[in-house]
């Protein structure tokens, strides 16, 4: 599948099945990405290292924010990712208009 992404065409895979069973969310040329809501942010950091693990890609961190108040856990994802120095890329995404 190909998408747009900031002026320039993503090549990626969704739900892609790795060797040992476990599913990336997506993948593309350079990331391993799991999607992720806002609540379970610090279950994203987990899964995706292990998928960068596993592809020998980035890792990265979609967290879908539903309302307003979800902001906090896009705070608290990329603290701790800061805080540990982490090799984890971040994007968030949500409603029209945005939550922040």
């Amino acid at each position: 599948m190909s998408v747009p992404h900031f002026g320039k065409i993503l090549t990626l895979q969704s739900e892609v099945i790795l060797p040992d069973k476990t599913r990336c969310d997506c993948l593309t040329e350079k990331h391993a990405i799991e999607f992720d809501f806002g609540a379970k942010w610090a279950e994203s950091i987990g899964q995706v290292l292990y998928y960068s693990i596993q592809t020998g890609k980035r890792a990265g961190v979609v967290l879908i924010l539903e309302k307003p108040d979800d902001y906090k856990y896009w705070i608290r994802l990329n603290r701790v990712i800061d805080h540990f120095g982490l090799a984890i890329d971040t994007w968030k995404t949500g409603p029209p208009g945005g939550v922040d």
